[in-house]
């Protein structure tokens, strides 16, 4: 019974390192050795120019970027708004009896997020309508 095991076992090994194995090609006919490219390849160099500013700014911008102090022209400000990428750790974790437990074993990495209070989760109880008072060191 264990040779046939055994047997098995290589059998399933070598048919495995078998289909990892590329295939064979056949050899080409005479290949010509390859010849550098007498003549380099010149690019042109990368142009930084802007050109016309009146060509992307309004004419009441660019005469208001004119007139204005010399410190104002020489700052450049760019606004932007930043995309945020969804985190993995900002989604919920499930809260039925046994939900926390089958996503930990789901998500062994971040089944660290079980033991900590979730700060998605709506506080329990109603609204605090009072706001608690402030604490001061005298009357």
């Amino acid at each position: 019974m264990k040779r046939r095991v055994g047997l098995g076992v290589a059998l399933a090994a070598c048919a495995a390192v078998q289909a990892a194995e590329p295939t064979a090609v056949a050899p080409a006919a005479k290949a010509a050795p390859a010849t550098p490219d007498p003549k380099p390849v010149i690019r042109k160099p990368l142009d930084l120019r802007i050109g016309d500013v009146r060509k992307y700014m309004m004419p009441r911008d660019f005469q208001a970027a004119i007139d204005a102090p010399d410190a104002e022209k020489n700052t450049v400000v760019v606004e932007a708004r930043r995309e945020l990428l969804p985190v993995k750790y900002e989604e919920p974790i499930p809260t039925w009896p046994l939900g926390p437990l089958y996503w930990a074993l789901k998500n062994p990495a971040n089944s660290w997020r079980i033991l900590l209070p979730d700060l998605n989760r709506a506080p329990d109880g109603p609204p605090e309508v009072v706001p608690p008072p402030i604490f001061r060191w005298g009357p």
